[in-house]
C-alpha cells in the first residue's frame, strides 16, 4: 500500500511492529526498477540510511550503505556534475546512470512522504522529527548547488 494512503495505514495499525517496521520502497526511473518488494527490510531505518547516503553524496560526491537487516549494498557515486552511478548489490547487481538532481529530489520526496505519513498517523508510537529536519537541510543543500 502507498505510504500516503493514511486511511489504509490506520486500518493496519494493529499489524505494525513499530520497533521492527518491515516494508519495502518501490522506486523506479522510467521503466528501470531501482528498488522493489524483493528488497524489503526495516523500512524506517532504510529511509534513514538513504538520507545518510544522500548527505554523503552531496558533501563528498559518493555515498553508500548496507540495508539495515539484509546483505544488500546501495551506492550512489557522482560521475559528473549532473550524473550519478546508482548501484544496488543484492542477488542481482543493478547499475544505472541517472540525473543527480532528479534522483536526489525523488529520494528526498519519498523519504518525506514516508516520515510525514508515519508521524501523521502514528505520532504517539514513532518520532521522526530528526529525519524530517534532515530532509529539510538536504533540500536546502540541493537548492544551493
Amino acid at each position: 500500500m502507498p505510504i500516503t494512503d493514511t486511511k489504509e495505514l490506520l486500518n493496519i495499525e494493529e499489524l505494525l511492529d513499530f520497533e521492527y517496521l518491515n516494508g519495502a520502497i518501490l522506486f523506479k526511473y522510467g521503466e528501470q526498477i531501482l528498488l522493489d518488494v524483493t528488497l524489503w527490510d526495516l523500512v524506517d531505518q532504510l529511509w534513514a540510511y538513504i538520507l545518510n547516503v544522500l548527505e554523503s553524496l552531496l558533501r563528498t560526491g559518493k555515498g553508500e550503505t548496507y540495508f539495515p537487516d539484509q546483505p544488500v549494498k546501495l551506492q550512489i557515486n557522482s560521475i559528473s556534475e549532473n550524473l550519478v552511478l546508482y548501484e544496488i548489490e543484492a542477488n542481482d547487481h543493478i547499475k544505472v546512470v541517472l540525473p543527480k538532481r532528479e534522483l536526489v529530489e525523488a529520494l528526498l520526496q519519498g523519504a518525506d512522504d514516508f516520515f510525514q505519513s508515519m508521524e501523521k498517523c502514528f505520532k504517539e508510537k514513532c518520532n521522526y522529527e530528526y529525519e524530517i529536519e534532515k530532509i529539510k537541510t538536504l533540500r536546502r543543500t540541493v537548492l544551493n548547488q
